[in-house]
């Protein structure tokens, strides 16, 4: 199942000061929920995982990562991911393109235009779930990128992200609130094409901090 997905949001700092963060992959790691880049294998090459809780279990996705371009002139990078669940019940792929644009208060836009592509049990949740999952993890990342970028450029003090070991994201509680999400938006998009669940998901909101 493939699925394309752009998002955008706004912060602050200027777009130097920004790029500094997005372009380091291990920075970028800690902000996103249970991940943690476990390895540097070369300038361009990171060995990671996600831990996702389900219940009183926590399953455990092992991956790659390769930064596949980084234009600084541009402020552009483009990943390139892929994981494995470790008991081998499903996988998925990412490629993703991330670029900075410098707004006329000071602040910068960050987009992120992603396709993924999903197999095995993931794909058994479907693509309107897998759309709404994506938002709550979008969400996440947001505040704890934005959280980030205070931290290192604004303050002193503070709890850093990258310290202590990455806690594993409730699988369950996200899924049940995208399953929720999702069912609420058929009500209401009862007539729209159910195509979406294979096409592009795309979110022009732009919280800002």
């Amino acid at each position: 199942m493939a699925i394309k997905i752009s998002k955008s949001f706004q912060a602050q700092q200027p777009v130097d000061a920004v790029w500094a963060v997005l372009s380091d992959p291990k920075r970028v790691a800690v902000c996103v929920p249970g991940a943690r880049i476990t390895e540097q294998v070369d300038e361009t090459h990171y060995k990671g995982s996600i831990s996702v809780k389900v219940g009183p279990a926590v399953t455990d996705f092992k991956g790659e990562v390769e930064v596949v371009r980084l234009d600084p002139q541009a402020h552009e990078i483009e990943l390139v991911a892929k994981g494995q669940d470790v008991r081998g019940k499903g996988s998925a792929s990412m490629k993703m393109t991330g670029s900075l644009r410098a707004l006329p208060d000071g602040g910068t836009e960050i987009v992120s235009d992603s396709e993924l592509n999903v197999i095995g049990i993931l794909a058994q949740m479907g693509g309107r779930v897998i759309n709404e999952v994506s938002n709550i993890m979008f969400e996440k990342f947001t505040k704890n990128f934005q959280d980030k970028l205070r931290q290192e450029f604004e303050t002193d003090g503070g709890e850093d992200l990258q310290s202590g070991e990455a806690k594993p994201i409730s699988g369950l509680s996200v899924a049940f609130s995208a399953f929720k999400a999702a069912v609420s938006r058929k009500k209401t998009d009862s007539g729209s094409d159910d195509s979406e669940s294979e096409g592009e998901v795309k979110e022009n909101s732009h919280p800002k901090i």
